[in-house]
């Protein structure tokens, strides 16, 4: 009776380890594509997830600030004073204003050589849900727009949005971001662009709200 007891057990042990092996064996083949911790420094988090369009993965990073959204609008639609908080930012400008919360905007980023210089001509909404008070803004690639710079790569993909949700101590922030840089871009510089660079900005954001008097 015991040596068929402890055949039952047995089995009913490798029934379950089967069960796990098989489910294993489904995450892997169909893994969700939700975003994953990367880290954390100064209350900004960083999230990151397998992209569509390449080896350059989707960033998020959330942190709160002691700002308004309305105030944050203002500084993340000062395109002009970019490349005092956006990392390799060259220039930024608007290129054309198409109503009071929509217009066109060009940015152009210094790569580190070997690589060429990166551009993008993205199409910003800004939209407000009265009944909360978040505004989300909307930015989408339109690489046609502008005739394209020799010796710069245009980004032809990219959709970024940036969430400003007020608190009682300020706002918080969220920005996706998921574009494809073309090129051949090295691997080093593939992480970087994808945990380093959310994270330098949301710093850089973070110590203009904070000193700004």
């Amino acid at each position: 009776m015991p040596q068929i007891c402890g055949m039952k057990l047995r089995g009913k042990f490798v029934l379950l380890l089967l069960v796990v092996m098989a489910l294993s064996s489904f995450r892997k083949a169909n893994p969700v594509d939700d975003w994953v911790y990367e880290r954390e420094k100064k209350g900004i988090k960083i999230f990151t997830k397998k992209s569509k369009w390449g080896r350059l993965r989707d960033s998020k990073a959330v942190m709160l600030v002691n700002e308004s959204p309305e105030q944050m609008v203002q500084l993340l639609t000062d395109f002009e004073k970019y490349p005092t908080w956006l990392p390799r930012c060259k220039k930024a400008r608007v290129l054309a204003r198409l109503s009071e919360n929509e217009f066109i905007a060009h940015i152009v980023f210094n790569a580190p050589w070997p690589v060429a210089d990166r551009d993008c001509v993205v199409r910003i909404k800004i939209e407000k849900d009265p009944a909360t008070g978040m505004i989300l803004i909307t930015e989408v690639s339109e690489p046609k727009y502008l005739k394209e710079q020799e010796g710069v790569v245009r980004i032809q993909q990219l959709v970024a949005t940036w969430k400003l949700v007020p608190k009682s101590t300020g706002t918080e922030v969220t920005n996706e971001y998921s574009s494809n840089p073309g090129g051949n871009i090295p691997d080093w510089m593939t992480n970087t662009q994808s945990v380093d660079n959310p994270l330098a900005t949301f710093e850089n954001i973070q110590q203009r709200t904070t000193t700004k008097k």
